[in-house]
């Protein structure tokens, strides 16, 4: 049996330290992320969204409170998507009794069909409603919170494009470019939680032709409006 090298440590595994990247904020265990298509990387333990800053960078506390806010509507949905099994079940049991009541009294009938078949039918109705309302919270807040993460990366300056972006968190390079894309709209509005100019490296995004076009449309309808305005005064002066 050969003998392991001077300086080998059987044990140096057991010191080793995993990963940031490895960390869940919201489970708080060690198991990495994994993509997703529709919360772009999930926890691999807990399946909650995760972003993964660079260099241990942890996820500022705006950013993680929108991923919190998807992981409680993706809760919500599988809560919603069993209520609806729940409601088919129940819809199907109150047929089945009301089928065989019906043959013995008609009016004996209809009492199966209110204690199971409405209520589990307005189960249904009511599950299907508020998956939808869910399904458009999580994606709502999983591009807040990318678009938060990126503006917080441009200001510490580990990012200045939207390949930056894709290089360093590891997201597909088409919704690198479309957070970006929001980050600058949101930028130009003027919303002070996303400003890309707030830090030592600007930004440089290729702005989206659609909101200037919008832009030099509501000059125009302002100036027209304000030549019409004009023309009133005048007139009533005259």
């Amino acid at each position: 049996m050969s003998q392991p090298g001077a300086g080998f440590d059987i044990y140096a595994h057991l010191q080793a330290r995993p990963s940031p990247h490895m960390h869940c904020p919201h489970c708080n265990g060690v198991g990495g992320a994994s993509p997703n298509p529709e919360l772009v990387f999930a926890c691999n333990l807990c399946g909650a969204p995760r972003i993964m800053m660079p260099d241990g960078m942890p996820v500022e506390p705006a950013t993680l409170g929108l991923l919190q806010k998807a992981d409680r509507a993706r809760k919500k949905r599988g809560f919603l998507a069993g209520l609806g099994v729940v409601g088919a079940v129940g819809a199907a049991f109150g047929l089945l009794v009301t089928l065989i009541t019906f043959f013995i009294s008609v009016g004996w009938s209809l009492l199966p069909a209110l204690l199971f078949v409405a209520p589990s039918i307005l189960a249904i109705v009511f599950a299907r409603g508020a998956r939808g309302a869910a399904t458009k919270e999580i994606a709502s807040s999983i591009d807040a919170a990318w678009i938060s993460a990126a503006g917080d990366l441009v200001r510490a300056g580990k990012i200045k494009s939207a390949a930056d972006l894709s290089r360093v968190t590891g997201v597909d390079p088409g919704r690198a470019q479309q957070v970006f894309t929001m980050l600058t709209v949101d930028a130009d509005l003027g919303a002070s939680h996303v400003r890309i100019d707030a830090g030592p490296v600007v930004a440089q995004v290729p702005v989206d032709p659609r909101f200037a076009a919008l832009e030099e449309r509501e000059r125009q309808a302002e100036a027209e409006a304000s030549a019409a305005l004009d023309a009133r005064a005048k007139g009533r002066s005259g």
